[in-house]
């Protein structure tokens, strides 16, 4: 398909150059045109008229304009695998040995650990591979190639898609050790560090306000910001289990839901040697207690 593509530029007379193919790149994983221009470091308007003009020498549209942002075409979605594959070309070194290619991954805050441990384990094994990890709480359009890898807590049953069930994260109420030690501490008065909506409505945080943990105090709008206010003895909260080291938990008792995760990826990507291995090493960390 990428080669019909570029076939029919080259009838058309079209010019097709690498720059191009980077910009299309940037649409595709950003999702808009404000937000790739912002990333080029290029006027919207600018990435707009230049997406355009690609589109004239192909003859085809290649990018679907929405409200909501960008969708790829067909053509526009074989165009940019294409670009990619290019892309981890480009990033391959003689010196290298073994696997060689860049892995993009996107995941939550909350799993930082776990993916930068697999990180720093897979490009010890293939010093020709690179890594580049995007913290965001967003949904990032994999089925458009913006990422190879995805650590998700929902599934929305893309047919696009492969969903892989990962073990679910643990949560239990952690405290610093001064304030779990305290003799009067009880569920209804201990001071609760919560989430802002919409954070507050997961099933663990809803589950410790049924359980009487009401004495919320402070609310912040990361996991980071928790975990940092609970060592810093400001109060308890709802933590996963993994993150909680040096803390101390009042209740133990207090059983919490766990949460889903999944790790997604597209078929294409789990084409590429590299990406199938790094898959495999963030698995086996997953699974590690």
């Amino acid at each position: 398909m990428a080669k019909r593509v570029c076939d029919d530029a080259k009838q058309r007379g079209g010019k097709m150059n690498w720059d191009d193919l980077r910009l299309l790149l940037a649409v595709a994983r950003r999702g808009s045109f404000l937000r790739a221009g912002e990333a080029l470091g290029m006027a919207a308007s600018t990435l707009l008229r230049r997406i355009t003009q690609l589109e004239t020498g192909i003859g085809a549209a290649l990018v679907e304009r929405a409200a909501d942002g960008t969708r790829l075409t067909a053509r526009g979605a074989a165009l940019v695998q294409a670009a990619q594959d290019f892309e981890s070309a480009l990033t391959q070194t003689p010196e290298a040995t073994g696997l060689s290619g860049r892995v993009r991954v996107t995941a939550g805050e909350g799993f930082v650990g776990p993916v930068t441990d697999a990180a720093s384990a897979f490009t010890r094994q293939h010093p020709g591979c690179t890594v580049d990890f995007t913290v965001t709480p967003d949904l990032v359009k994999l089925s458009q190639g913006a990422s190879d890898v995805a650590i998700r807590t929902l599934h929305q049953g893309e047919p696009s898609l492969i969903y892989q069930r990962l073990p679910d994260v643990g949560f239990g109420i952690f405290a610093a050790r001064e304030m779990a030690l305290q003799p009067d501490a009880a569920p209804e008065t201990i001071p609760m560090i919560g989430l802002l909506p919409p954070m507050d409505q997961l099933p663990h945080m809803k589950a410790a306000l049924a359980a009487g943990f009401i004495n919320t105090r402070i609310r912040v709008s990361s996991f980071a910001a928790q975990l940092a206010a609970v060592r810093q003895g400001h109060g308890a909260a709802v933590i996963p289990g993994a993150l909680a080291t040096g803390l101390a938990e009042p209740f133990p008792e207090v059983v919490l839901p766990g949460l889903q995760v999944f790790l997604v990826n597209r078929p294409q990507a789990l084409r590429q040697p590299h990406i199938r291995a790094f898959v495999e090493v963030l698995k086996h960390r997953f699974a590690s207690p």
